[in-house]
């Protein structure tokens, strides 16, 4: 077998890399980092590891290099591979092919959770599915196409977070995938004119799929089912609801006339039982929930009702979305019953990390996630509610001022990044400030520092009775809270 040495291993792109080469030949990981918390998962795909620095020796020894795309344009690293037979990110996707059934999520909200309960529905129906097990939220990029290609028997991957034009297209292409599941499409403050062109974007992986799931209960990707064949498209969706639940609505226009729709029912946002005068109309589901409460309800496919052991309307909608998948991939009703009461949760969505007060710390991090996770929170606390908002926007200040609309539902908010504290004059909740936040700190998507989590969740515990909950949301607090409240 040829000896292949991955330099930038450890990191994202070239820890999958180096994951789908051990397939064909000896893998080395060469790189910088002194550790990795991948070590176990190296050791047991038989990877052998040169960390701390590249060494000479294992370079020369190697018949083939692969390189890790942010390393290519290194001149040191250019330099120290002059000669060698060189194996880039492209190459493993033309010449690595995919022989599973590939199973592609998008849409606004909802992809982790419902990418996560039926990767739980295909292992408890003895599915291996590969995992990339890398700490991050969402795929990016190339992390689909090479999560579909390590071992396994049905993958399952997240796909289109940026909403590039094309994007989407090309990952679904390069990852081969053969059902899409669309979950919901949210305007999240993007100007008028951006709009049409993010539903394009999300619309594209139509074009390379075999068979859509569509959630019925969203006026526009319901509307992506327009000149499909019936037997190339599964719609899911609600059907009643066991007791009324407090909804903060989302307005929708049809997606064929513009007029506003009207609503016979909303379940969540604007998701709902909606029909326009122009005569279009939510399409009836295959898939349903019917007898909908916070944490169970009765799955048409099966006998009986399923408890969830996280709560809230929205991950009914992902469940609902992993069972119609699941169906189309022929798993048998028992076990997509079994997967969906057994699955435990997507690390910070709803997670609840303490009672008394209960403190829940949720990744929500645009208006529809938000409206989402508040709605939730609502039905099921006693005292007040006190938010912790560690969002800056990727829509920019509108998506933040829409946000703090939001929270006017809310006791007290703490704005703990820059942008929330800007937009916090929007909310008609009571506020309470921290100095740090008057400091911008923004770097890709995260919009907090540790210190501003630290400081407002402090500031929060002085606030709180036993009866309240505080709900920590954004990217910021997804990433410290856990930490800070270990600490504490």
């Amino acid at each position: 077998m040829e000896n292949i040495v991955v330099l930038g291993g450890c990191g994202t792109v070239g820890s999958l890399m180096a994951r789908i080469l051990a397939k064909k030949g000896i893998v080395t990981v060469s790189d910088i980092r002194k550790e990795t918390p991948l070590r176990k998962i190296f050791e047991a795909e038989g990877i052998k590891l040169d960390l701390g620095g590249h060494n000479p020796e294992i370079i020369k020894g190697a018949d083939k290099i692969a390189v890790a795309p942010s390393l290519l344009e290194n001149e040191n690293i250019l330099q120290l591979i002059k000669g060698k037979k060189i194996i880039t990110v492209e190459d493993i996707i033309a010449s690595c092919k995919v022989k599973k059934p590939v199973v592609g999520v998008t849409g606004t909200n909802g992809k982790t959770t419902t990418t996560n309960i039926l990767k739980n529905i295909l292992r408890v129906a003895g599915y291996k599915v590969p995992e990339h097990h890398l700490n991050i939220q969402g795929n990016t990029e190339l992390i689909p196409a090479l999560q579909a290609r390590l071992e396994g028997d049905i993958a399952v991957v997240e796909i289109g977070t940026f909403g590039r034009p094309g994007e989407i297209k090309k990952t679904a292409k390069d990852s081969k995938v053969k059902i899409a599941i669309i979950t919901n499409i949210s305007r999240d403050h993007l100007p008028p004119e951006d709009f049409p062109t993010y539903i394009k974007c999300k619309r594209e992986i139509i074009d390379v799929a075999q068979h859509i799931i569509l959630n019925a209960d969203d006026p526009i990707v319901a509307s992506f089912a327009n000149n499909l064949p019936k037997d190339r498209v599964t719609f899911y969706g609600i059907e009643s609801l066991k007791h009324p639940f407090e909804v903060f609505p989302e307005d929708r226009e049809c997606p064929y006339c513009g007029k506003p729709l009207k609503y016979k029912r909303r379940f969540l946002g604007h998701l709902g039982d909606y029909y326009c005068t122009c005569g279009y109309k939510r399409p009836q589901p295959e898939v349903k929930a019917t007898q909908v409460e916070k944490d169970k309800f009765r799955l048409n496919i099966v006998d009986g009702t399923i408890k969830l052991k996280i709560g809230g309307l929205f991950n009914v909608y992902n469940s609902l979305a992993a069972a119609a998948a699941s169906l189309t991939l022929g798993i048998d009703p028992k076990y997509i019953i079994k997967g969906i009461s057994s699955f435990k949760g997507a690390s910070g969505r709803h997670e609840i990390i303490k009672e008394k007060p209960r403190i829940i710390i949720d990744y929500a991090h645009n208006p529809a996630g938000v409206r989402a996770i508040m709605q939730l929170v609502k039905e099921e606390t006693l005292g007040k509610i006190i938010v912790v908002n560690t969002i800056s926007s990727e829509s920019g200040i509108e998506g933040d001022k829409e946000i703090a609309r939001i929270l006017s539902n809310a006791d007290i908010v703490i704005p703990a990044s820059y942008n929330a504290r800007k937009a916090s004059a929007h909310t008609k909740s009571r506020i309470i400030h921290i100095n740090s936040s008057r400091q911008k700190i923004k770097r890709g998507t995260l919009g907090a520092s540790h210190q501003q989590v630290k400081e407002a969740i402090q500031k929060a515990l002085e606030y709180a009775d036993e009866d309240d909950t505080i709900l920590i949301i954004g990217e910021g607090g997804y990433k410290y809270a856990k930490t800070i409240l270990k600490g504490s």
